[in-house]
């Protein structure tokens, strides 16, 4: 007797799939192979209406079939639903053999939110522009002018006040500098301008600006520049000074007694790119381990502010992080208490020009004798670098013995050293004791060395060639850098206007005045002039609105851009308008004359663009 088997009842991994998709919240859709659908799940029908036999068949526009050798891919799409417009994120994956699968979300309240949030963000970048802008305005004000009076001959205590009116401006704009930098890191939008970059200079440039600091506090400043650090390299030459002010400014700022040394060198990571690295050590009280833990955090601050011997705001280390960060580079700090502390910065920045073999001191011998010991050995590894033999001395009483080679000694102790043998002797002295050096030269000593003493003058003065009482002071005799130009200055607030004038004064130039932007353009197109000083924000005309009229009329004169808010996105606005180059407030003498050496030497006057 036979039994036919009845017909199987268990449904097939297909048909479970299809149960699958129409259980889920999201939509789906199934394609075949000719990109016709063949299947839309229960959460599709309740969106987009109809049933299942009205789409199976049919061609699906917003989703088209993939190409041939289309992988996953993503997509939004604006469509009509029965809820009304909505933006609906698609994911299409391709199935095995042919054909896909479609899931598709509605993200229309995620859009909204990053609209709405994108529009925030903008808000807040126009309000920080907007306040930034009229807080650096009268800062930039007040320390130009403070520059200017500085200028100008003044009694010792009238010093003293204007040296602590432009340190207060200066933290000021810092400060602002430093908020609006975390403001865009945050927000994704620090852009980087690498430029090809000496890290020697920028390494003397920030130890030259701190010293006035230092040496208010008795404390000494010194760099040193390894045999192994690259002679240039492409790097982001603001953000390298704003990483190394702020830890060398940190130095300065805890420590009491002894100094700061910042060293420069260069080596490789583990897949051998070139590495530029930058390392501060202080003699200060060190940082507690408590302190420790938070260090990089913003607004984190330490035990000296917080018991109020010192003040901050805790957003230097946080900044120094971030940039180093937005390079691809690490930073990182060595610290016990009471013995210093160590901070390093290891950035991966091409190499334009490798360390130079050169070594200009080779064969000669070196003594170094000062009190300070920070100041003492970093003079001796710096000379070593240089390829000369080095030793320290740290009692006077052991000068006398001394033969052949340089000796460096402490102003200080020039009396001790007159009996010594040493081929040449130069004084170690600040900026303020070399005048009474220049004015009664003691005996036996040669010449003298201004404190943070720099490499090259280390060179100049140990090898013999300028061994003279001129010591380490650049010629004051130099013509003029600006003369002969004339330059117009379109800026509406007096007394940035006055400060730009002045300073193109002093550097021989002729300046003239324009009030607002119509009054500038009037001026330009009368000719004669070598140049112009636009300011980026002036009443009925701005400065780009001046450069784009006298380009447009096909006017070649140099135009140079000054505004209060040096950022990013000013300096692209000045560039896209036609202006060859950017200065920020307050007028920087050096900068300025760098810019329009370049710009106007050779040009001289306004003439019409041919063509």
């Amino acid at each position: 007797m036979t039994h036919d088997t009845p017909p199987s009842s268990t449904p097939s991994d297909g048909e479970m799939a299809l149960a699958a998709l129409d259980a889920v919240g999201e939509l789906a859709l199934v394609r075949g192979g000719d990109g016709r659908v063949s299947f839309v799940n229960h959460a599709f029908l309740a969106a987009f209406g109809g049933s299942r036999a009205d789409w199976t068949g049919r061609w699906f526009a917003i989703a088209p079939a993939a190409r041939d050798g289309g992988g996953a891919r993503r997509y939004d799409s604006l469509m009509r639903t029965r809820s009304g417009m909505r933006w609906i994120e698609w994911d299409e994956r391709p199935m095995p053999g042919a054909g896909s699968i479609v899931m598709g979300r509605d993200v229309t309240a995620r859009r909204a939110d990053d609209e709405a949030r994108a529009q925030e963000e903008s808000a807040k970048a126009r309000f920080f522009a907007s306040v930034t802008h009229e807080l650096r305005t009268p800062l930039s004000g007040a320390l130009g002018m403070a520059r200017l009076l500085g200028q100008t001959p003044l009694k010792s205590d009238q010093r003293e006040y204007l040296r602590a009116i432009k340190e207060t401006t200066s933290h000021g704009l810092d400060l602002i500098d430093e908020i609006l930098d975390l403001s865009r890191i945050e927000a994704g939008k620090l852009e980087l301008r690498p430029e090809p970059m000496c890290p020697a200079t920028v390494a003397r440039q920030v130890i030259e600006l701190l010293t006035p600091r230092a040496e208010q506090k008795g404390l000494a400043l010194a760099a040193v520049i390894d045999e192994t650090a690259p002679e240039e390299v492409l790097a982001d030459l603001g953000r390298i000074k704003q990483i190394l002010f702020n830890l060398v400014g940190n130095g300065v700022k805890y420590t009491l007694t002894g100094g700061v040394r910042l060293d420069v060198s260069g080596d490789r990571d583990a897949d051998g790119r070139s590495r530029l690295v930058f390392a501060v050590r202080d003699t200060g009280p060190g940082i507690s381990e408590p302190d420790q833990a938070g260090l990089f955090e913003q607004f984190e601050r330490g035990a000296a502010e917080r018991e109020g011997r010192e003040s901050g705001t805790g957003l230097g280390l946080a900044m120094v992080k971030r940039l180093a960060e937005a390079m691809h580079g690490e930073v990182g700090f060595e610290s016990r208490p009471g013995e210093g502390s160590s901070f390093w910065a290891s950035l991966p920045l091409p190499v334009r020009k490798a360390a130079s073999a050169d070594r200009p001191l080779a064969g000669e011998t070196v003594h170094v004798a000062a009190g300070n010991p920070l100041l003492r050995a970093a003079l001796a590894d710096q000379v070593r670098a240089l390829g000369a033999k080095a030793d320290t001395i740290a009692s006077p009483d052991r000068l006398a013995g001394l033969t052949g080679g340089t000796l460096l000694v402490d102003a200080a102790w020039v009396e001790q050293a007159r009996a010594n043998r040493a081929d040449r002797t130069l004084a170690l002295t600040d900026a303020a004791g070399k005048d009474a050096l220049k004015a009664h030269p003691p005996a036996g000593i040669s010449g003298w060395l201004v404190t943070p003493v720099r490499r090259a003058s280390l060179v100049r003065f140990i090898a013999g060639q300028a061994a003279t009482l001129s010591g380490d002071d650049p010629a004051q005799s130099r013509a003029l850098p600006l003369m002969g130009l004339r330059i117009l200055v379109a800026e509406d607030d007096p007394v940035n206007a006055l400060i730009a004038e002045k300073t193109l004064s002093r550097l021989g130039a002729m300046p003239e005045r324009a009030c607002d932007g119509a009054e500038a353009l009037d001026r330009i197109r009368l000719g004669g002039l070598d140049g112009a000083l636009l300011d980026m924000r002036m009443p009925e005309l701005d400065g780009p609105g001046v450069a784009r009229a006298v380009r447009a009329e096909r006017l070649n004169i140099p135009l140079v851009a000054l505004t209060a808010n040096a950022t990013d996105a000013d300096r692209q606005t000045c560039l896209a308008a036609g202006m060859d180059d950017f200065l920020a407030k307050p007028v920087n003498p050096e900068a300025l004359t760098k810019i329009l050496n370049a710009l106007c030497r050779g040009q001289k006057r306004l003439r019409l663009v041919a063509g």
